[in-house]
């Protein structure tokens, strides 16, 4: 890229091979993967004898067998054989990952490796800014992930008695997986869901975050030519603590009847439990390690005031600390600050009353900690202070007492109903409902339950402070008017309109609120600075908005966007919604932030999020970025703690270089140039799109035999129906269909649609009325402008995760009479879009994504043999003539395991964390065995 913006963040080139002979086995990657994979045919051996080895071996050699050649317990062996041999692939890449990452660190200077924070703030300060100026710019600097070092023992030789336990250790693990089941007889609840990502804040986020803090700290340190005099940790931290978690678990309640109110306080109370017990065992253990002695004329007043308190409140827990540690007043500190956090947990998460000596806020522990600093301070503790204790602070600041601020989602025409249904206003001839009454198109939603879920936010906040739970996300926003509805609603949350016995537990109230309009459909995009400007025209809201701090935050819809516009022009709605909010906001004096809400798939806005966060249009960062983590991303990218680390770090980096003035003017004159070609591509791209998945009479049978969703549509994969109206599994509504289940059907039969339809048809169109030069400008663009390189390099990533010689099995499963030829246009699309993705990027696909090329080559036997299975047994099941011949063929052939689940893995399979623990030690153990 040229004058003077930031460049886009490359792919990490990261070596990925595979073993059994297959290319590249030789080297680190490949040794690992064939150690694995011994252990596992090791394991399957004895659990299920040497026959399914063997099949599983013709599946490596390409010789994938048919449904016909297997007995159905075969066939179920197999799918899990190679379901597990994909998690153990995923988990040795991880691994490697971090190698190259370490050792791109021991040969940095300082190691300072790119896309990470130091890097940032070095090309900052090398491009003319001051650290100070920098400093202001982190101050400035917030960045809110949302949620729906390893040591090295490369050198160490292990003696055979530890060589023999590590293998004892892997077969051990192996055999438990081997003998887990794949899918749940019973679906989640939102509560299971919930505590299932609170294990990642547990084993991971909690440790990282102030790890992060230190290394940008650290930066400063280099900049201004302290390293080496071990400044950091030495003086206070000039880097801020400028991350903020979110999560919808427990409050995404759009077509999700079992997020009720209860569950979202149950929610709030589980977090404050986890991140409370945390505070807790740091606070005990600097007890354990903070103990300098001071006589008793030696202690700072304001510390021995607060002891004195202590010994007040806690009474028989400060008499033992004070026998424990006679002379030691910080250990006595420390260990009522651990009292007090535990009482505070028994209040605020376990219901037991208030007892005396808990705290009232995170602020109240936060002043505690800067009295304990100021007594360590003038006792020459420095280091004990911007050290450990720092870190601590880093981690109140971040997650307070309620580890992430809870949102709550619902979709907008609930609102309405509600409203509706309550009669507020009254309508002439319309009829109140009773408020336990199911709203009309609504499943599962009543009045009540609306009310309840503002009088909980309320209720919340009463308890965990405003902060806990303040952001009403509102699904399918279409107007201003929608926006308004929300207010007026919490508003009668506070009334009678809706007894207080029909919301048992929870009192009328209103909750202090910052709604959040989400954008998703093409005329929403197109709309967003219209419907900006006039809610901030509207006295009322404009007052509502001053008391928020003049702070609003909009939410973009990459999903279903997507579903509805393709990929190409989903993109550049997105772009031009932001660009035309930055500009409404600007005029009206307000400080925005754009919430972007991107799933992992690429069909769901997924791909490098940092290079995705350079390429946002100008002054769309400025310094707040917010992004959705969901699904497999959050497993991906939060199980192990050095990963956790640099995903952070490059989210955050990314950030930080987006948000300053010479980026965003670099930018705008690239799209300047370009914009004009996009809004022709777009236009194209959307009408080729709309005209397959929507003009088509036959696409929606097409789209039900191709793929399997009317399968995935009974899974128990979580709390959520597939469809936001309750469709039956049968009877698939492409209009209510969630994004997700859209794009991942699509990924089932390895087509990855929502990726890249219509990419094809808009570069012919664009080359018929332009000429032999039109690609070497769209070449010129995809250099300079990072928005168009993302786009591409994106669509170019779902391309080269297609493969349409596996989806030929799905394609015959086609009964519909005019499936066929959709079958033959989409092969036409794909084959057109990648011919001249390639024209676009002078290269052959995914050249220049070697990690992920080769990824896909060591997966595409297995998923070979593992699509042709799918679809054979997809076969017989959609055949069977009864229901009673459809339950024995379901019983007898492993589509289901006897509990009603249907075994259609993914080639992206998710260990746990804990068992991604217990195998990744003795993993990297093995490293020392040559293996």
């Amino acid at each position: 890229m040229t004058d003077g913006a930031v460049a886009p963040i490359e792919r990490e080139q990261e070596a990925v091979s595979g073993g059994h002979g297959q290319p590249g086995g030789e080297d680190a990657l490949g040794r690992e993967i064939d150690f694995l994979d011994r252990l596992l045919d090791e394991i399957i051996g004895e659990q299920d004898g040497p026959d399914l080895v063997q099949r599983l071996n013709a599946v490596r050699r390409g010789l994938p067998p048919g449904a016909d050649e297997l007995d159905p317990e075969t066939t179920r062996g197999l799918i899990r054989a190679v379901g597990l041999f994909f998690q153990l692939a995923n988990l040795a890449e991880e691994r490697h990952r971090l190698r190259i990452l370490r050792s791109r660190q021991r040969r940095a200077h300082h190691g300072v490796i790119r896309d990470s924070l130091g890097e940032a703030v070095e090309r900052l300060v090398e491009g003319g800014r001051s650290p100070e100026a920098v400093e202001e710019l982190l101050r400035r600097l917030s960045v809110s992930p949302v949620l729906t070092l390893l040591e090295r023992l490369d050198d160490r030789r292990l003696t055979a008695p530890e060589a023999r336990d590590l293998r004892r250790r892997l077969r051990e693990e192996l055999t438990v997986l081997w003998r887990t089941a794949d899918l749940r007889s019973v679906g989640p609840t939102p509560l299971d869901e919930v505590r299932t990502a609170l294990v990642f804040f547990d084993e991971t986020l909690f440790q990282v975050v102030p790890a992060l803090y230190r290394a940008l700290d650290s930066a400063f340190d280099r900049i201004t030519g302290s390293l080496d005099q071990g400044a950091t940790g030495t003086r206070p931290p000039r880097a801020p603590a400028f991350l903020r978690w979110g999560t919808w678990i427990g409050g995404d309640r759009d077509g999700n009847p079992n997020v009720t109110a209860s569950v979202t306080t149950l929610t709030m109370r589980t977090q404050a439990d986890h991140v409370l017990r945390g505070y807790e065992a740091v606070a005990t253990r600097l007890m354990q390690s903070i103990a300098p002695p001071a006589p008793a004329e030696g202690v700072a007043r304001a510390l021995a005031e607060r002891l004195e308190a202590d010994r007040q409140d806690l009474g028989d827990v400060m008499a033992g600390l004070r026998r424990r540690f006679p002379d030691e007043p910080y250990r006595q500190r420390l260990g009522a600050i651990a009292e007090r956090l535990r009482r505070t947990r028994a209040h605020l998460a376990e219901d037991v009353g208030s007892p005396p000596g808990g705290y009232d806020s995170a602020s109240e522990l936060a002043a505690e900690l800067d009295e304990l600093a100021e007594a360590l301070l003038g006792d020459r503790l420095d280091r004990i202070v911007w050290g450990e204790l720092q870190d601590l602070r880093w981690q109140l600041e971040t997650f307070g007492f309620h580890l992430a601020s809870l949102e709550v989602r619902q979709h907008a025409e609930a609102l309405s109903a509600a409203e509706q249904a309550l009669g507020v206003p009254a309508q002439p001839g319309s009829r109140r409902h009773q408020p336990d009454e199911e709203l009309p198109g609504v499943p599962g939603v009543t009045a009540a339950e609306v009310i309840a879920t503002f009088r909980a936010m309320a209720a919340i906040q009463r308890r965990f402070g405003p902060a806990a739970c303040h952001y009403f996300v509102l699904s399918f926003t279409r107007g201003p008017e929608d926006v308004r509805r929300v207010l007026e609603l919490a508003r009668l949350a506070a009334t009678q309109v809706v007894p207080a016995s029909a919301t048992p537990g929870f009192v009328p109230a209103t909750p202090e609120l910052d709604v959040v309009p989400l954008l998703e459909s093409a005329d929403a995009l197109e709309g967003a600075g219209p419907l900006l400007d006039t809610l901030l025209d509207d006295p009322e809201y404009r007052g509502h908005l001053r008391s928020r701090g003049d702070h609003q935050e909009v939410m973009l819809g990459y999903s279903d966007s997507n579903k509805e516009s393709g990929f190409l022009a989903a993109n550049w709605l997105l772009y031009k919604a932001q660009s035309a909010l930055v500009d409404s906001a600007r005029r009206h004096g307000v400080v925005l932030t754009l919430f972007h809400g991107r799933g992992g798939a690429i069909g769901r806005g997924g791909g490098p999020a940092n290079r995705a966060i350079l390429a946002q249009a100008p002054g769309s960062i400025d310094g707040r970025l917010k992004l959705t983590e969901q699904g497999e991303v959050i497993a991906a990218r939060y199980a192990d703690p050095a990963i956790a680390r640099r995903e952070l770090e490059q989210i955050s980096a990314a950030a930080l270089l987006a948000s300053v003035p010479e980026h965003d003017e670099a930018v705008r004159r690239a799209a300047s140039h370009g914009a004009p070609i996009l809004e022709e591509l777009a236009r194209d791209a959307r009408a080729a799109y709309r005209a397959f998945v929507y003009d088509e009479a036959g696409f929606p049978a097409f789209f039900q035999d191709i793929t399997p969703i009317r399968e995935l549509s009974a899974l128990r994969l979580g709390s959520r129906p597939a469809s936001r109206r309750g469709a039956a599994p049968q009877q698939i509504d492409l209009e209510s269909l969630r994004a997700i289940p859209w794009v991942f059907a699509w990924s089932q039969s390895r087509i990855n649609l929502p990726g890249w339809f219509g990419l094809g048809s808009a570069l012919a169109a664009y080359r018929e009325r332009t000429g032999d030069g039109a690609f070497a400008e769209l070449r010129e663009l995809h250099r300079r402008w990072p928005f168009f390189a993302s786009v591409v390099d994106t669509a170019e990533l779902g391309l080269g995760r297609s493969d349409l010689r596996v989806a030929e099995g799905f394609a015959e499963l086609a009964a519909a009479s005019d499936s066929q030829r959709l079958w033959r246009k989409l092969q036409v699309e794909h084959e057109l879009s990648v011919t001249l993705i390639q024209h676009v990027t002078g290269h052959p696909l995914l050249e220049e994504a070697p990690a992920v090329r080769r990824s896909i080559d060591l997966r595409r036997p297995y998923v070979e043999a593992l699509g042709g299975l799918q679809a054979d047994l997809l076969h017989r099941l959609r055949s069977a003539r009864t229901e009673v011949q459809r339950e024995e063929l379901v019983r007898r052939r492993g589509l289901r395991d006897g509990r009603g689940m249907y075994i259609l893995p993914s080639m992206r399979m998710i260990l746990t964390v804990e068992s991604k623990k217990k195998l990744w030690r003795p993993c990297r153990e093995a490293r020392a065995l040559g293996l």
